[in-house]
């Protein structure tokens, strides 16, 4: 029994020491600026719970007509997306992608669903910051999900396109 206890004990030591050097790769890969700020989000760099992205109409005047809203843009900054969720009308939808990470590099990769498991609609290529890439789909009325494919478990979020 002593046998099968050390092997438990010795699986569950390596397992924590995994989970340790993934975070502290993680931390490692995050880079920053050095310039002490939180990212410009106000909360400590993290990402908000919900920022949505229309069409850059940012007048509050109650109309949404004073940009396409099927251009939205997203921005990567301290290994993190600006917002969680994006939104747009079906049809051709075009992605800004800005990088903003110097020699970090990034992409936005869009599924149709709720995660990565769904159908492929397309990326941009990965490319080190600071750059603006363009990403343009023909999307259906739905749920996509999108994700930087080198760092998925940070940067990530939900693009609902509506009728």
């Amino acid at each position: 029994m002593s046998i099968h206890l050390s092997r438990a004990l010795f699986r569950a030591l390596a397992a924590a020491l995994a989970l340790a050097l993934l975070a502290l790769a993680l931390a490692a890969c995050g880079g920053g600026d050095d310039d002490g700020d939180d990212g410009g989000n106000g909360n400590g760099g993290e990402p908000t719970a919900s920022r949505t992205a229309t069409n850059g109409d940012d007048d509050d005047d109650g109309d949404d007509d004073d940009g396409d809203e099927r251009e939205l843009t997203l921005v990567s900054k301290n290994t993190l997306f600006d917002k969680s969720e994006l939104r747009a009308e079906a049809g051709e939808i075009t992605i800004i992608h800005d990088n903003q990470d110097p020699g970090i590099v990034h992409n936005v990769h869009v599924y149709k669903g709720s995660d990565a498991d769904g159908e492929d609609m397309g990326a941009t290529e990965l490319e080190a910051g600071p750059g603006t890439q363009t990403l343009t789909l023909t999307l259906e009325p739905g749920e996509y999900f999108y994700v930087c494919d080198a760092h998925p478990a940070t940067m990530y979020g939900t693009l609902i396109v509506e009728e």
